[in-house]
């Protein structure tokens, strides 16, 4: 195993279980010596994970995962080394937020018209107290003996091959554009975003591209048009052949190329810290990347 992890999420995200002090611990026991810590829009955790970090002699790099819109579809930009005063980012979070009440209440109202399922809604947002309710709801869902002969959750319920982690690969499996269950919220758009990320100073590199840029070289031309500085080549979401073309698209285009295991906790049970799907010695990856840090 390689010893850096340069994607994971703390519980300042919505969906992460551990603060950034147990995440410092974790990391030492797992013998990582450079992290970043990417929560979803907001950089609240990082100065603590950085203290933390440097107690336990972990490198932490500055780090936030900004979701974004390209075209109808959701693209999560990571930005590394940003200023961690810069306004814009300070307020990300709040902002997103804001813009984006009354859609999970949308995407309960056509889970209920396509499948019939019962939801509390409202007992589901209590019990959320602030943090994702996607997936207090979706486990519910597939746990529920009612719902079990349901064609399209056979793959999610517990033992289904796409049940770990269910509601993730449900949402990006069933809820895309083009499907009669996609909600469109608000996102940043890409191209603005890995502007914000320049101007603060950071490295913008695309998370997961997964399905969204594989063999699509528009998008993945218009990623480079945008100004992207890398991609997140090696992650627990892709097969090896993602891997393969990323890092050989990547190569091609003399981008820089991240590994990052994505970790939330219980959220994605199956995800441990420093394993993203590289077989191989990943310090070419991580000095690139580095340097690239330090002298941007």
């Amino acid at each position: 195993m390689n010893n850096f992890d340069l994607h994971m999420h703390s519980n300042r995200s919505g969906d992460g279980q551990f603060s950034p002090a147990e995440l410092i611990a974790m990391l030492k026991q797992a013998d990582i010596q450079v992290a970043a810590l990417s929560d979803h829009d907001t950089i609240s955790g990082v100065l603590e994970m950085i203290e933390e970090g440097k107690k336990a002699g972990i490198r932490i790099i500055p780090a936030i995962e900004c979701s974004t819109l390209l075209g109808q579809y959701d693209v999560h930009v990571l930005g590394y080394g940003i200023d961690l005063k810069d306004p814009y980012f300070v307020n990300l979070q709040k902002n997103i937020q804001s813009k984006n009440q009354g859609v999970f209440h949308q995407r309960v109202e056509k889970l209920r018209a396509k499948y019939h399922v019962e939801i509390d809604e409202e007992a589901i947002l209590k019990e959320a107290n602030g943090t994702n309710p996607w997936f207090i709801m979706m486990t519910r869902i597939f746990q529920d003996p009612r719902y079990q002969e349901i064609e399209d959750f056979k793959d999610y319920i517990p033992g289904g091959k796409r049940s770990d982690p269910a509601p993730v690969n449900f949402f990006w499996d069933k809820c895309m554009p083009g499907s009669d269950l996609y909600v469109q919220a608000y996102n940043p758009d890409f191209k603005d975003t890995i502007q914000k990320i320049h101007e603060a100073g950071g490295l913008a590199i695309i998370a997961h591209p997964y399905q969204t840029f594989y063999h699509n070289q528009e998008r993945l031309q218009y990623a480079l048009d945008c100004g992207i500085d890398g991609l997140e080549a090696y992650s627990n979401y892709h097969k090896p052949e993602h891997n393969e073309y990323y890092e050989s698209f990547a190569r091609k285009h003399n981008l820089l190329i991240t590994c990052g295991s994505d970790f939330h906790g219980e959220k994605k049970p199956s995800i441990k810290l420093g394993e993203y799907g590289l077989e191989k010695d990943g310090s070419e990856f991580l000095h690139r990347f580095l340097n690239a840090l330090d002298h941007r």
